[in-house]
Formats: C-alpha cells, sequence, structure tokens
C-alpha cells in the first residue's frame, strides 16, 4: 500500500496553522475537502488532489510549486519518476540557493560601504 504522508503532513500543518480543533473545521473550511476525504487521507487511504494540495499552499504560504511536485511524488507508483521529480526538487533548491548567496553577496558590500562613509 503506498504512503501519503506528504498528505497527512500539509493538512496538519494547514490545521495547525488556521487552529482549527477538528478535522471537520478543517473540512469544513476547504471547498475541495469533505470529511470523508480527510480520514481517508489520515488513514493512507487517498493523497490530497492538486486542487486541495494548491488551495492549502495558498493559505499556508507554501510554495505551490514544491507541493505540486511533492503530490505527484507521492502520487506516483514509479519509483523512476519519483525519482525524477526529487531530482528536480533537489536542483530547484539548488538553484535558489545560489541565487540567494549571490543577491546577498551583492547586497552586503554595499551596505558595508554606506556605513564606512557615514
Amino acid at each position: 500500500m503506498t504512503s501519503y504522508d506528504y498528505s497527512s503532513e500539509l493538512i496538519e500543518k494547514y490545521k495547525t496553522k488556521m487552529g482549527f480543533k477538528t478535522d471537520t473545521e478543517l473540512a469544513n473550511s476547504l471547498p475541495a475537502m469533505k470529511q470523508p476525504n480527510v480520514n481517508q487521507i489520515r488513514n493512507a487511504q487517498r493523497p490530497l488532489t492538486a486542487e486541495q494540495g494548491l488551495e492549502i499552499a495558498e493559505k499556508c504560504g507554501l510554495d505551490i510549486g514544491e507541493v505540486l511536485v511533492k503530490l505527484d511524488i507521492e502520487r506516483s507508483k514509479s519509483p523512476a519518476v519519483q525519482e525524477a521529480l526529487t531530482n528536480f526538487l533537489k536542483r530547484i533548491a539548488t538553484a535558489v540557493a545560489v541565487v540567494s548567496l549571490s543577491l546577498s553577496l551583492m547586497i552586503s558590500p554595499q551596505s558595508h560601504d554606506a556605513a564606512a562613509s557615514v
């Protein structure tokens, strides 16, 4: 049986972020979700749909692309597809880290120069 840990993790993040005490509150807050869906996800019987993942990502301020790719990884039955998608996420994360580091290095000398001239 496939494990839907990421789907369960997402609904738990959403429930915590929104301050819901029950899964019924969670289900009622998402138009694309019904109470039986939450139970099935928690019991590892089904994953979130892309639409449900998108809605949760938007409401939680999560990276939508990352959430959708992780849900695709979770739903895929092919180890080759899972590996390819995982490698894709790693490449994207690396690229973002490089850009962030480059930007911080570009900004840091300007901030230092401005402080020195005061």
